[in-house]
């Protein structure tokens, strides 16, 4: 993945949530602690792991999957430039990012309820 990408989904870290467009947005906006993963249906390693997310999202309020291709303005407010992308959220803050597949011990947190 190219480092540049990387570089600036990291820049997010610690930063405040914009003011997020959309019924999508303000659900996230108003999750205390959250986990938001964006998506596209072109993207080969989101078929992978879109399922899984979609399926703690069933059962968690706070897990958000979010198609980029349906929600373009969420994903520019929030800076995303490639897919998979997946931002913690935690008190209206960006505590993590994480490009490309999700590292295991978040795939551990998302499993026991899936």
């Amino acid at each position: 993945m190219n480092v540049f990408v990387r570089i600036k989904a990291k820049a997010m870290k610690g930063q405040p949530l914009p003011d997020l467009p959309g019924k999508v947005g303000k659900s996230i906006a108003k999750a205390t602690d959250g986990l938001v993963y964006f998506f596209s249906p072109s993207c080969a390693a989101c078929r992978t792991l879109t399922p899984i997310v979609q399926k703690a999202a069933q059962k968690n309020k706070n897990v958000f999957a979010v198609d980029v291709t349906k929600n373009l303005e969420l994903a520019r407010a929030l800076k995303v430039m490639a897919t998979p992308s997946t931002l913690e959220v935690s008190g209206g803050r960006v505590v993590e990012v994480h490009v490309g597949m999700l590292p295991q011990s978040v795939l551990t947190r998302l499993s026991p309820s899936t």
